[in-house]
């Protein structure tokens, strides 16, 4: 049986090789396995400075253990690797090798029957086969199939974890990275089957030593205070309800809300679009268009002010010649969410970023269908921490984790950004670990799909 992967899914798989499976709802796809508490990764690091942001990190997996890299993804669910030396990828990160514990699973068990379960076996001892074929999108293809294995955190073993092996993907390169780890809100998910229910990262802006760290539980979470807290939203039936969603209420410029951006403009629609979900792997940030020309005009009426004008008058993104944005004194944005008070307070890297040797881009677009969503470079440099529940959760952002970055010293002046080349969301391929492309068409494809 071949799993059909959806295609709300198939340009982010395009753009990132992620290999999204359909959301389950069933608790039974869950395997029971004991609780992991304050387990930090061992060497998490963010991806180099000139990619997006993503967070990398090594686990255990397998009988002997094996040492495998995953980028974190907390819109997805499926924890996959590469297995095998099949297809084209290249990666130059290690692949899975099946060992006395690995295990496939068939196509009637429930962990395969949560990511498709309107699909039937042709043979009731098939293997979970799952597939995914975007020729269409020029981009080639990637199959493979479900098993359990055990995965270790520290000295503790976890046997049964469900996890996709990748034997066949014919696709750009994985670079530096063995797969992807899924965080999302479904049973396969890591969080899931571990049924932990706190997790905390720091992505670091790579402005020095890289301070980077994924625990889960308690390990490295950051405290709650009213003011950096805001409640996580179940989704609504017409949402995806594995995302991690959030109540954007307004925007702050130089600690002025923008009044002109209308209340409600981040709520859902009754249809289900709209909304505010985080990504890990989505670089940039979208917001709707009438919210996104509010900001950009009043960035722009800014900085203009200051003798520098933007390069481009009237298309959707911002941008300035770089050598005239080093004197600019940047406005302060801040997030304000529903909570007491709730503010996200930025750093200038978390919302411009140089593109190439002639100019510094806006990294806050707007969206095609009016979702929004806060993408990874506009979390680097604090502390995100996800305390779910089933009403919902919480989470908490923290400005500055341990040894990590001074935000304040980011509005000081200009600031020395590390070369993004992202131009309108498309981060060109980093010169270390993670290699990753896009075009701007792709990502309003891709919203266009949500």
């Amino acid at each position: 049986m071949a799993v059909a992967m959806p295609a709300a899914r198939s340009l982010l798989l395009l753009l990132l090789l992620v290999a999204p499976l359909a959301p389950g709802s069933s608790e039974a796809a869950v395997r029971p396995n004991p609780k992991i508490v304050n387990w930090v990764g061992d060497n998490a690091r963010a991806s180099t400075p000139d990619s997006f942001g993503a967070l990398v990190f090594d686990l255990s997996v397998g009988t002997p253990r094996q040492t495998l890299s995953f980028v974190m993804d907390i819109t997805e669910q499926l924890v996959w690797a590469q297995c095998g030396q099949h297809g084209f990828t290249q990666s130059q990160a290690p692949t899975f090798r099946p060992g006395s514990s690995f295990a496939p699973i068939g196509c009637k068990d429930t962990a395969c029957q949560s990511l498709a379960p309107d699909d039937n076996c042709i043979h009731p001892d098939d293997h979970c086969n799952y597939a995914w074929d975007f020729q269409r999108h020029g981009s080639g293809s990637m199959s493979g199939y479900l098993a359990t294995e055990t995965f270790s955190f520290g000295a503790k073993s976890v046997p049964g974890m469900v996890f996709g092996c990748s034997d066949n993907v014919t696709a750009r390169a994985l670079g530096g990275v063995s797969g992807f780890a899924g965080f999302g809100r479904a049973p396969l998910s890591l969080v899931s089957q571990l049924h932990v229910s706190k997790f905390s990262y720091f992505i670091d802006d790579n402005n020095g030593d890289d301070n980077s760290f994924l625990g889960l539980g308690d390990a490295g979470a950051a405290p709650a205070l009213g003011n950096n807290s805001t409640p996580l939203l179940l989704a609504t039936t017409k949402q995806d309800s594995y995302l991690y969603y959030v109540n954007l209420t307004g925007i702050q410029v130089d600690g002025e809300l923008l009044a002109d951006i209308q209340a409600g403009a981040f709520a859902v629609k009754e249809d289900g679009s709209g909304g505010v979900f985080l990504s890990t792997t989505i670089p940039y940030t979208f917001l709707p268009e009438a919210a996104y020309q509010v900001l950009r005009q009043e960035l722009a009426s800014r900085i203009r002010s200051q003798g520098v004008a933007p390069m481009n008058a009237t298309s959707d993104d911002l941008y300035f010649l770089k050598e005239n944005f080093r004197s600019v004194k940047v406005p302060r944005l801040a997030l304000v969410f529903d909570g007491a008070d709730a503010a996200m307070e930025l750093n200038v890297k978390n919302y411009f970023s140089i593109y190439d040797e002639w100019r510094t881009c806006l990294t806050i677009l707007p969206s095609p269908n009016g979702a929004a969503v806060l993408g990874s470079l506009l979390q680097t440099g604090r502390t995100m921490t996800y305390d779910i529940h089933g009403d919902g959760g919480q989470l908490t952002f923290e400005p500055v984790a341990a040894g990590g970055p001074d935000p304040a010293l980011a509005h000081a002046g200009g600031p020395d950004l590390a070369p993004a080349h992202a131009h309108a969301g498309a981060p060109a391929p980093a010169r270390g670990s993670l290699v990753i492309t896009g075009t701007l068409l792709a990502w309003v494809l891709l919203f266009q799909q949500f």
